[in-house]
């Protein structure tokens, strides 16, 4: 018989073997499958949260500063929360646009919260006055009908664009584009929905907001003649830092903020909320695909457990294949293909599993669905790698038996 006649043959009778224990065959199986299931899922939950982190992000606009209005925590001397500072005003705009060349376009932002009625439903909710660069500059389009424009603007038209949520809330499946609704008891008609975003990086649900014309918020519905934030978009991703510095200095300049006294603005730099968003990222995927590991080295010390008390219980078999001419190599070439091809089989099974594992739990957690391909076929790669170093050290045990003492094991 030849040597590859010889191993097939051995190969044959290791999987007969594993047949015939179908309960440690199948725990095999089942630790090497939680394992690969377990790291994969694992890391593309990360994944997950990760994509829906940037697309939040995206949605926010990344090359983007703003400024808002501070609420004033002192007035004549005395302690005072929740007021918003009325001191943001459209010179202020104007100012920044003029002597920052670096930001392309922005908008203003006057924000109320207002009762809205309308096919029958009312409720009160976000109304926001923006100008119509604030949308491109959001990255947000309209899933049905169209966004007001300048004309809609500069004649303080009463149309209003509605969130996704907000339109489903007030008109149900019905197309609200061309009704009319009433803001505060003004009428305004309905000629847009936006896309749906899902929720933001802050405890706001722009779903569930309705957007008019800056001017039409300010001068029909809440009566104001000042903002409640600025929105500017910089030119280059590069320049944020030193733009929202500059931004920062035109506004203390304008407001005669002194030293040491409180500032009745906030600038904020999109760049610095993005990279911290992002180290949370992965700092969040560094520990998860430590858990992955962990998961598949767990699922390894199954597979040399079982492997283990197979050839443990198997002592007298080893010895007789001994006497009866099994060399150590045969031996050894049983039990690890015993183990090794049912670990093999449970970690391609645990791959599918974790696939649907992983949809299962993007789910549940409201996360946009990853799989990470390389990941799971590096976690295959390495579910195998420990499961043959595992497997190894049983079947090693089993051809080092002295086959005199194997016969004689009760």
């Amino acid at each position: 018989m030849t040597r590859w006649a010889r191993q097939l043959r051995l190969i044959r009778v290791a999987s007969r073997q594993a047949l015939r224990y179908p309960l440690r065959s199948l725990l095999v199986v089942g630790c090497a499958a939680m394992g690969v299931a377990g790291a994969v899922t694992a890391v593309n939950y990360a994944s997950g949260g990760r994509q829906q982190v940037l697309e939040q992000i995206q949605r926010l606009g990344t090359n983007v500063v703003n400024v808002s209005a501070q609420q004033s925590r002192s007035v004549a001397g005395r302690a005072r929360t929740g007021a918003i500072v009325t001191t943001l005003r459209p010179a202020d705009y104007l100012a920044l646009r003029r002597s920052l060349p670096d930001i392309v376009r922005g908008s203003p932002v006057a924000s109320t919260s207002q009762r809205v009625k309308g096919a029958g439903q009312s409720k009160v909710t976000g109304i926001v006055g923006v100008e119509p660069e604030w949308f491109a500059i959001r990255n947000w389009q309209a899933a049905r009908g169209q966004l007001f424009d300048d004309a809609d603007l500069r004649r303080s038209a009463r149309v209003v664009v509605l969130g996704a949520a907000l339109a489903t809330d007030l008109f149900g499946a019905a197309d609200p584009v061309g009704e009319r609704l009433f803001i505060n008891r003004v009428p305004f008609e309905v000629v847009g929905v936006l896309r749906e975003r899902g929720p933001g990086l802050d405890a706001v649900n722009e779903d569930q907001q309705a957007y008019v014309p800056l001017t039409a918020a300010m001068r029909r519905l809440a009566n104001v003649d000042y903002y409640s934030a600025l929105v500017l978009e910089v030119r280059d991703w590069t320049a944020m830092d030193q733009v929202a510095a500059e931004v920062a200095d035109v506004m203390r300049e304008r407001h005669r903020a002194r030293a040491g006294q409180e500032e009745d603005f906030k600038v904020q730099n999109q760049k610095t909320l993005v990279e911290t968003q992002m180290q949370a990222s992965a700092q969040l995927g560094f520990f998860v695909r430590w858990i992955g590991f962990s998961a598949l080295l767990v699922a390894g010390l199954g597979v040399l457990a079982m492997a283990w008390i197979a050839v443990r219980d198997r002592t007298r078999e080893i010895g007789t294949r001994r006497a009866l001419g099994a060399t150590r190599a045969d031996v050894f070439l049983q039990f690890a293909w015993e183990a090794v091809a049912l670990a093999a089989l449970g970690a391609a099974t645990g791959l599918a599993l974790g696939w649907g594992v992983s949809r299962l739990v993007a789910a549940r957690a409201g996360l946009p669905f990853v799989f990470e391909g390389g990941a799971a076929v590096l976690a295959l790669a390495a579910a195998l790698l420990l499961n043959l170093l595992f497997a190894s050290w049983p079947a090693l045990r089993a051809a080092q038996l002295d086959p005199i003492r194997a016969l004689r094991h009760e």
